[in-house]
């Protein structure tokens, strides 16, 4: 998502503006879930991912930090639930799914400890090369395939798998530090 915007951005009355939340980033869900669901999805399911995407974000408003980007907060609750949705239905999610630190947290539950690690690699994010930035939000964040990327940033896919690496190993070691 180009645009993102922190959280206080969305406050109003100070309450979550729920429904400008809604309109801004119901398209950007519906992306995630169709870079993770690929055809296996009906409209209908893909319809409740991004009510109870809404809803698990409402329940936890008091838990957010409001000068983090919302996008990323929601990309992690996406990726969480078309998961549990897809196991729920028996079907297989790739391994790599799992290799995701960003969001280790329950469907509601916002650990502390994760959070914090968040911090630590959305600032190691702000130091890297754009490209490398782009193409592991759109990893991650988006869950766009390496085929996708690739084509999108015309580099090879080998390419995006070498700078997913070399990204990871540097976020791995930006995160051992404060251990």
């Amino acid at each position: 998502m180009d645009d993102c915007k922190k959280i206080k951005d969305y406050i109003k009355n100070n309450e979550l503006d729920l429904e400008k939340i809604i309109n801004k980033y119901s398209p950007y869900i519906v992306t995630i879930i169709n870079n993770m669901a690929k055809d296996i999805l009906n409209n209908e399911d893909k319809e409740e991912i991004v009510s109870e995407v809404f809803f698990i974000l409402w329940n936890n408003t008091s838990k957010l930090d409001i000068n983090k980007h919302l996008s990323s907060y929601i990309a992690g609750i996406t990726r969480n639930v078309v998961r549990q949705y897809l196991r729920k239905i028996k079907v297989n999610v790739d391994i790599s799914d799992y290799e995701n630190i960003l969001y280790s947290y329950d469907k509601i539950d916002f650990l502390e400890n994760s959070m914090e690690e968040i911090n630590r690699i959305e600032k190691k994010l702000e130091s890297i090369k754009e490209i490398d930035k782009k193409v592991f939000l759109d990893f991650y964040y988006s869950s766009k395939s390496i085929k996708d990327i690739a084509r999108e940033q015309k580099i090879s896919q080998f390419s995006v798998k070498q700078r997913l690496y070399r990204i990871r190993n540097k976020i791995k070691k930006e995160v051992r530090l404060y251990e």
